[in-house]
């Protein structure tokens, strides 16, 4: 910008002429030196390190729902599963039940096929004897039923024995029979249960205007009850007959021996 000659001025002093050289002097440029443009190598290098984090973003991506896909395949699998389960666990129960209910009607069916066959020979010998019990129920009726009556009596007999408070029961039931007597009732007993009679059952028969009566004409476990228009017959020896007289009744073929003990 600024020149100099090459000829050097002279002092006042008569110096002599500088030995040292002069040359011109320029002004700089006053520009901004530029960065470096980067490398190739940086930028692949940062090119490729985006493309892997994208990579890798992809891939956990994926990863994920491929887990979820697994955790509902899982899901719906174990539900199938045990869909399958309680369906074979409700047919096997059904048949279970199904078998046994057959089962039993088959095993129902053949034993009564078995016993068809096993009774069939014994229908005639059934029949045949049929018709020997109604030959023997005319022929034997009468001696039968003797002999039962005679079985009966005689166990009556012993039961009054040893239980001789059977009387109590025979009072209570004509001390309630309807329709009652008319008038002061008297109650006849054998002695000896006049005085069980009396223990027992003497404020109770005071109480309704019983009074009572022995008698040693009548035997144990009977009674009679008079009173002023009518009498009930409570004796053993007509209780006895009414049982015979039922009885006969019912097999009208027999007929009354003579001499028949009461």
């Amino acid at each position: 910008m600024f020149e100099r000659s090459d000829s050097s001025e002279r002092g006042e002093g008569g110096m002599a002429e500088s030995q040292t050289p002069w040359r011109r002097w320029k002004m700089g440029e006053l520009q901004t030196p530029r960065r470096a443009a980067p490398s190739e190598s940086w930028r692949d290098k940062e090119s490729a390190g985006k493309e892997t984090k994208q990579d890798d973003a992809q891939r956990d991506a994926m990863k994920r729902q491929a887990e979820l896909q697994a955790l509902r395949e899982k899901v719906k699998r174990e539900a199938h599963e045990e869909g399958l389960a309680a369906g074979r666990e409700e047919g096997h129960a059904e048949g279970l039940a199904k078998g046994l209910e057959e089962g039993h009607q088959q095993a129902k069916d053949e034993m009564e096929a078995r016993l068809a066959e096993e009774l069939e020979p014994l229908a005639s010998l059934a029949t045949a004897f049929g018709a020997a019990l109604e030959e023997l129920d005319e022929t034997v009726a009468a001696d039968l039923v003797d002999l039962a009556l005679a079985t009966g009596h005689q166990l009556a007999g012993e039961a009054l024995k040893t239980r001789p408070r059977q009387v109590l029961e025979l009072v209570r039931a004509l001390l309630h029979t309807e329709p009652p007597l008319i008038g002061q009732q008297r109650l006849w007993l054998h002695p000896l249960d006049h005085k069980l009679v009396e223990k027992h059952l003497g404020e109770e028969l005071s109480a309704a205007g019983w009074s009572l009566q022995p008698d040693d004409q009548l035997s144990r476990g009977g009674c009679r009850v008079t009173s002023a228009n009518g009498e009930l017959d409570a004796t053993w020896e007509s209780r006895w007959q009414a049982v015979k007289d039922q009885v006969r009744q019912r097999s009208p073929t027999t007929q009354t021996p003579q001499g028949e003990e009461h």
